[in-house]
């Protein structure tokens, strides 16, 4: 039996905020790739990669600073 699971619906909850977060954020890739700092991706690449980058870089930051926050004890909101 396990003893943690993940909490899905809070981490449902953090990525939806997050993922509102990058979405508004300004596109600073394409601004440097336009300033001739190229990476080889198009512009519909690179915005794929920076969507996925600031989603992992939050999520990263997140499981380290606060484990507690996305597992739980396994008995824990299991009536959900």
């Amino acid at each position: 039996m396990r003893r943690y699971r993940v909490d899905r619906e809070e981490l449902s909850e953090f990525l939806a905020r997050q993922v509102r977060l990058v979405e508004s954020l300004p596109a600073e890739a394409a601004t440097a790739a336009a300033d001739g700092y190229g990476d080889g991706l198009d512009d519909a690449e690179r915005e794929a990669v920076w969507l996925a980058a600031g989603i992992a870089t939050f999520i990263g930051h997140a499981i380290a600073d606060e484990p507690e926050r996305f597992i739980v004890a396994a008995q824990e909101r299991c009536a959900a």
